[in-house]
């Protein structure tokens, strides 16, 4: 979901109150855009040039796929947020490289080096699709924000991994919408308007978006281990996203962390840690560097 800027706030704001119909047409048009790709951090630059690139193809769209370690490796998939791209796994893809595995990533469509100018979660999680399609069955997925989303619907929809791993996500398109209306300015009392018009648009193919891409109320398949991670506090995805997603998914675990926002996740030591930990459970081959972490944790 795309960060709104201040005036584009204070906008909102007026048209949700003079012109509801214009402020929520407005609002699902800003809700689709992407945006220029992300810039590689000069942090990930090294891990990005090291990648194996290709290509695989959704909706038409070429998406590069980037992977590291060894090719006969088991692989690990992971997904990335909104406005983001494969890069910013850098710090887990070395994290899981280390361990002996084989972390697969991919630019979703109108992110990174991938073509196309609008996506949503049912085609990330196409993405995910079309890149198991050539790796094989994983011994886990990993998704960030959007990506996370995606991963659950996918995993949901028959994604073959192992186990999963869900880092600041929400709980799906309706709760989107609710962070949007706060961040957008737009009155509360427009959030159903809004999400029945963007699911209309974005989703022409899913009947009643609200409940269908909710991992909620559809979750991911029993047998497949998940990690909730979530920071407090988090601007983009509230906190009580992950405890409703954990509390949604008997036997899953919540590894909450102070002071992150979200996207700090993704370079602690700690969350690589527990991260790690959870992919290569059950996998005795694998032995993965440890840390610490002062992190609240939950079963």
């Amino acid at each position: 979901m795309p960060l709104v800027p201040r005036p584009v706030r204070a906008g909102f704001r007026v048209l949700g109150t003079l012109a509801p119909p214009l402020a929520v047409e407005l609002a699902v048009l800003a809700m689709r855009r992407v945006g220029p790709p992300a810039r590689i951090r000069p942090a990930d630059q090294a891990v990005h040039d090291a990648a194996r690139r290709d290509v695989v193809r959704v909706d038409g769209e070429r998406v590069a796929t980037y992977a590291w370690g060894s090719p006969s490796a088991p692989p690990v998939l992971l997904a990335h947020g909104w406005q983001l791209r494969a890069s910013r796994f850098a710090r887990l893809a070395e994290a899981l490289e280390a361990a002996g595995l084989q972390p697969v990533a991919f630019d979703g469509v109108a992110h990174g080096d991938s073509t196309g100018r609008r996506t949503q979660a049912v085609q990330h999680a196409a993405a995910l699709r079309a890149v198991q399609e050539r790796t094989g069955p994983a011994i886990a997925v990993v998704g960030h924000s959007l990506g996370a989303t995606a991963a659950g619907l996918a995993l949901r929809d028959g994604l073959a991994a192992d186990r999963f791993v869900s880092v600041a996500a929400p709980t799906g398109f309706d709760s989107v919408i609710g962070s949007f209306v706060r961040q957008s300015g737009l009155p509360s009392r427009l959030h159903d308007r809004l999400a029945s018009r963007a699911g209309s648009v974005m989703f022409r193919g899913v009947t009643d978006p609200r409940t269908n891409l909710d991992l909620t109320r559809h979750p991911v398949p029993a047998h497949v281990p998940t990690l909730f991670v979530q920071s407090t506090p988090d601007s983009m995805n509230d906190p009580d996203n992950a405890r409703l997603l954990h509390a949604a998914h008997p036997g899953s675990e919540l590894l909450l962390v102070d002071g992150l926002g979200h996207n700090r996740l993704l370079d602690d030591p700690g969350v690589l840690t527990a991260v790690v930990d959870h992919v290569t459970t059950n996998v005795p081959t694998i032995d993965p560097a440890r840390s610490s972490t002062g992190a609240e944790t939950a079963r």
